[in-house]
């Protein structure tokens, strides 16, 4: 027994999600059909495009979203940020500045370590100055 036609509604949810980077496993999944009727479907050159326009769509929206909450933070969100909250967002928005202008750089590991083993020091640091202190109240709460 054959599964009925997709409908419009369908149709329209399985390319929005492809445009969004699901696979056609999970969107079956979500739209509650296989993956070959799923996959048949984006196989259609005007889906293809319809997709692509989508993808085009998103990545707009991405952005604006990437600007209004990049333009949001100011000097006290900075401070208040952690290390570690730090070294990914500068390492993000370096990257991406990079990629934008078309310079792709080099991936240096020794740096990305360097970080990672402050992250843990400054753990360290920070359990210990905590590890007293709950010492303290657990012999005065016996």
């Amino acid at each position: 027994m054959t599964a009925p036609h997709l409908n419009d509604e369908e149709k329209a949810k399985i390319e929005v999600l492809a445009a969004d980077g699901q696979s056609p496993t999970r969107i079956g999944k979500l739209v509650e059909r296989s993956p070959h009727t799923v996959q048949k479907h984006l196989e259609q050159p005007e889906v293809q495009q319809r997709v692509e326009n989508e993808k085009e769509e998103l990545a707009k929206q991405y952005r604006a979203q990437a600007r209004r909450i990049l333009d949001s933070i100011n000097d006290k969100d900075i401070e208040k940020a952690s290390l570690q909250q730090k070294s990914i967002s500068s390492g993000v928005l370096l990257d991406k500045s990079l990629l934008l202008a078309g310079d792709v750089p080099p991936i240096r590991v020794e740096i990305l370590l360097a970080a990672v083993d402050e992250i843990r020091a400054q753990r360290e640091r920070d359990d210990h100055a905590v590890s007293p202190l709950l010492s303290a109240s657990n012999a005065s709460s016996t």
